[in-house]
């Protein structure tokens, strides 16, 4: 079959498999309901739909067409930030109209939507003079507060989320941990119709720069992929913690300062470039380094405990609620998984970090794992920087099924190509466990004729319930 492995499969699963990639444009979405092994696709919308000035939508006619055109694919719904920097300019002062517009389209045209409460900051201010970049900060009042931003060994500090140490400081009266509730309880009462005829069918929960539960590890200060990235734990508040950490465990009073930048590097380092990470330092095996790893991560943990069992509260049992996790996927190979150890994830020491993620989303209500890079191979990445792409999904995949709750995943980087969307088919079951999936992001590229074709034999693939992917090459977890 020289025109590739999904198709023979389609080919091979009978009449019904044929004629839906025939079918192409102008499915229904209707499979995604047939079976268990039908997967539901969504588009993710603009980063700029919603004016960060005005506060409206950029442009209704076209949101309006390009809706229509995904309604065409047989998608079954859009994703869309919903964010804070917009909706809460002064304190308790929501404004969700431009997302009232998008919801009303939506219910019309029969789409479903999953909000996202992004509480992060998109794009930066310099990027932004370039045209067609995004740029909107956390509101004013909020980016005023000083002490409450994470800070790494060189001094650096972001903006682009409040650091998770500073969970119990008070701003303008409330806690971070407060202000995300009380948007989200605003948030549920200007949608609870939506919410409760389905036409709002996941919220997901953001806890960390690009919505991400995680450290912005290469986001503070100059990143160049691969760089490992630089640990966050040198805020006012995070120097307490892990000093309360060591003196409750009765730890030699030197562990209460976290790894520097002399032994850790910079944000650009390689692994092998430094004492910390590399083989041959080994400093990541140390017992301090394990307590160090210990805390950092279960931090991390205890912010997503926290912010998820707010939203589990609010939202309640009637939605569909997720977090996601960003695909670190960079020296996944190398022993000490330098960069996924900066962002937060110990997968190392024999730690499986995402293997405790998953627990604490089981814990707070059967929140769904949520993960990117499912377009990504091994081999379309450098070898140089020991990527593990493929690996590193079916470990969060497999940490997901363990812990009993769902998965869901999205592509981390734009494509058009059949070869990106025939690797996210691969995780749909029954060799994977993927329950929905998001492409990112919709986009005049994507609309043109040829790529909206491919995307939509996509869909087709997706929400067949006998399309098998047998092409998968690194295992499954249909017996995990």
């Amino acid at each position: 079959c020289p025109s590739g492995a999904a198709e023979c499969a389609l080919s091979d699963s009978g009449g019904d498999g044929v004629a839906l990639l025939q079918r192409g444009r102008n499915a229904p979405a209707v499979l995604a309901a047939e079976g268990s092994n039908s997967v539901g696709v969504f588009v993710m919308m603009s980063l700029t739909m919603v004016d960060s000035k005005t506060g409206k939508l950029s442009d209704p006619a076209a949101l309006r067409s390009n809706l229509t055109e995904i309604k065409k694919t047989g998608a079954v719904g859009v994703m869309t930030d919903v964010w804070w920097g917009i909706t809460e300019p002064t304190p308790k002062g929501y404004n969700f109209d431009p997302y009232r517009q998008l919801v009303d389209m939506l219910r019309e045209l029969g789409l479903k939507v999953q909000f996202v409460t992004s509480f992060h900051q998109c794009g930066t201010e310099a990027a932004a003079r370039q045209p067609g970049n995004c740029y909107i900060p956390l509101p004013a009042w909020v980016r005023k507060q000083p002490g409450i931003w994470f800070k790494n060994a060189l001094g650096d500090e972001t903006k682009a989320y409040i650091s998770l140490f500073a969970d119990d400081v008070r701003i303008e009266g409330r806690t971070p941990v407060q202000l995300y509730e009380d948007w989200m309880v605003a948030l549920r009462d200007a949608f609870q119709e939506d919410i409760s005829a389905g036409v709002v069918s996941q919220v997901m929960v953001g806890m960390g720069t690009d919505g991400e539960l995680k450290y912005p590890s290469y986001e503070n200060g100059p990143w160049t992929f691969p760089g490992i990235g630089m640990f966050q734990a040198f805020d006012q508040h995070a120097l307490a913690s892990l000093a309360r950490a060591v003196k409750l465990a009765n730890a030699p009073a030197s562990w209460a300062e976290p790894p520097c930048a002399d032994v850790t590097g910079n944000s650009n380092s390689f692994p092998n470039q430094t004492e910390y990470f590399s083989v041959e330092g080994g400093g990541w095996t140390t017992d301090q380094a394990k307590f160090f790893l210990d805390w950092y991560s279960g931090a991390l943990i205890r912010h997503g405990n926290a912010v998820l069992a707010k939203a589990r509260q609010v939202f309640g049992p009637a939605i569909r609620l997720s977090g996601k996790i960003s695909g670190v996927h960079w020296w996944y190979k190398y022993p000490s998984h330098a960069a996924e150890l900066t962002a937060g994830y110990y997968n190392a020491n024999g730690v499986d970090g995402y293997g405790r993620l998953a627990e604490m989303f089981k814990k707070t209500g059967d929140v769904i794992v949520d993960f990117t890079c499912l377009e990504m191979t091994d081999a379309s990445q450098p070898p140089y920087c020991d990527c593990g792409p493929q690996e590193l999904v079916l470990q969060v995949q497999s940490a997901s099924k363990n812990a009993g709750v769902p998965f869901t995943g999205e592509n981390a980087l734009t494509f058009y190509t059949a070869e990106g969307y025939d690797q996210m088919v691969s995780y749909k079951p029954p060799t994977g466990f993927l329950q929905s999936v998001t492409y990112m992001r919709v986009s005049n590229e994507l609309l043109q004729e040829e790529n909206l074709r491919v995307f939509s034999s996509f869909v087709s693939k997706m929400q067949n319930p006998l399309m098998v992917t047998p092409w998968t090459v690194l295992g499954t977890v249909a017996e995990g």
